[in-house]
């Protein structure tokens, strides 16, 4: 019986792996998940989207999925995760802001997921998550108020640095880009949503196009 000969590695389609964080079904979040998946697609790369919310996926990390010793097991809904973002070429976050941090559910993503087997050690080490490591992170996030308040906070700065800064570095990631939409409300103006939305497709067109140019001298060897 003969089989299909399997793709190289250049030969796969680029994948983008999308957490979702929302547990409203209608938001403007799923909107902006719509809009990068769209654009993604058409440019040819595959958006696999994992809605938190949707999935009833569990953020408490327990014990027992804590990296203590060498015997370290993922518990199953962890290992499905870890090969999903074993195969993609970027981690994309899309989420609210709520009292100036990520849902909890994203933290426990980060926790169980991000984190998995990877103790303090390795961090401060920037050993590297296996399935992370050398892939870029973009995150778009939204918030009800407006830039310049929460700037009088400090809260986009400390959130680039404590999230999205600290992942890039102590998972060795490639990089990380931070896109924040300010003033989303439930009275949205249409106008208003599309500008952004353009935003998000404009960044996703960028994204695809840096993603080949990325895997273009790999092709070439």
């Amino acid at each position: 019986m003969s089989t299909a000969p399997s793709l190289a590695p250049t030969q796969l389609p680029l994948r983008h792996l999308l957490v979702y964080v929302n547990p409203s079904a209608d938001s403007f979040n799923r909107a902006m998940v719509e809009t990068y998946a769209k654009e993604a697609e058409i440019r040819g790369q595959e958006v696999v989207v994992r809605d938190l919310y949707a999935m009833n996926f569990d953020p408490v990390l327990r014990v027992e999925e804590r990296p203590l010793h060498d015997a370290w097991t993922s518990s199953p809904d962890v290992a499905a995760e870890l090969a999903l973002l074993m195969t993609c070429d970027i981690l994309v976050l899309i989420y609210p802001i709520w009292f100036g941090l990520p849902p909890a559910m994203l933290k426990g993503y980060v926790d169980r997921v991000l984190g998995a087997g990877y103790s303090f050690r390795d961090m401060v080490g920037q050993v590297g998550q296996h399935a992370l490591k050398g892939k870029p992170l973009l995150s778009f996030s939204t918030s009800g108020t407006s830039h310049p308040w929460l700037d009088a906070q400090g809260q986009e700065v400390s959130l680039r640095e404590i999230f999205d800064v600290y992942l890039w570095r102590g998972f060795a990631m490639k990089q990380s880009e931070h896109i924040m939409i300010d003033n989303v409300v439930p009275n949205i103006s249409a106008h208003y949503a599309a500008e952004q939305l353009e935003r998000v497709r404009q960044t996703a067109e960028r994204t695809c196009a840096t993603l080949v140019d990325q895997r273009a001298p790999c092709a070439a060897e």
